[in-house]
């Protein structure tokens, strides 16, 4: 699901959100850079949802989702 028209975090503010995502989610990750190299920027220049860039991300490295 992509992020709504009104929606406009910026990357740093869309990477934190991953981040809080990842922490609280008991994935055991703190941050995104524990994960091996992911396309972020590409994520969120298609306008995902930090939710959804988060499920990604695991899923490429065999994790469960959220």
């Amino acid at each position: 699901m992509k992020m709504d028209a009104n929606q406009h975090p910026t990357f740093e503010e869309w990477l934190a959100a991953i981040d809080e995502l990842l922490w609280r989610g008991g994935t055991g990750l703190a941050h995104h850079n524990d994960l091996p190299d992911q396309p972020w920027r590409d994520w969120y220049d298609e306008r995902l949802r930090p939710i959804r860039a988060a499920n990604r991300a695991l899923k490429r490295e065999g994790a469960d989702r959220f």
